[in-house]
């Protein structure tokens, strides 16, 4: 006879529905925002086609890529709100001092959002390293 599982107490992760996440317009709007298709998926590490079959809801992101792409589309948000994109996307890709020097969007992609979000507000509020 067959066991039952044990139930932990913890709830089980679940796979969010795309609707639910908005993976088509986040995706659009980092293709708009951050550089185009190409620049998007070699940022995220996923092949050229990606971002694209995201875009028009013909596949979504793996969960580990999901994640990247809402951080980034939370800091790149963020970063708008002080810069026009262009300058967003040059303060993303250069050293900086809050962050011990490191490449927000290297952060970004290796530790999620939260210093770089923290790095903006401190911009946001006059401070500088």
């Amino acid at each position: 006879m067959a066991q039952a599982a044990r139930s932990t107490g913890r709830p089980r992760p679940v796979v969010a529905k795309e609707a639910s996440w908005l993976a088509k317009e986040r995706t659009e709007f980092l293709i708009g925002s951050y550089g185009g298709v190409t620049k998007l998926a070699r940022t995220l590490g996923v092949s050229a086609s990606q971002p694209s079959r995201w875009r028009s809801g013909a596949e979504r992101p793996g969960l580990e890529t999901a994640q990247r792409l809402l951080d980034l589309d939370h800091v790149i948000a963020r970063a708008l709100l002080l810069w026009q994109p262009d300058v967003a996307v040059t303060w993303l890709e250069s050293p900086n001092a809050f962050l011990d020097h490191a490449r927000p969007i290297d952060v970004v992609l290796s530790r999620g959002a939260g210093e770089v979000l923290d790095a903006i507000d401190a911009a946001l509020s006059g401070a500088y390293a």
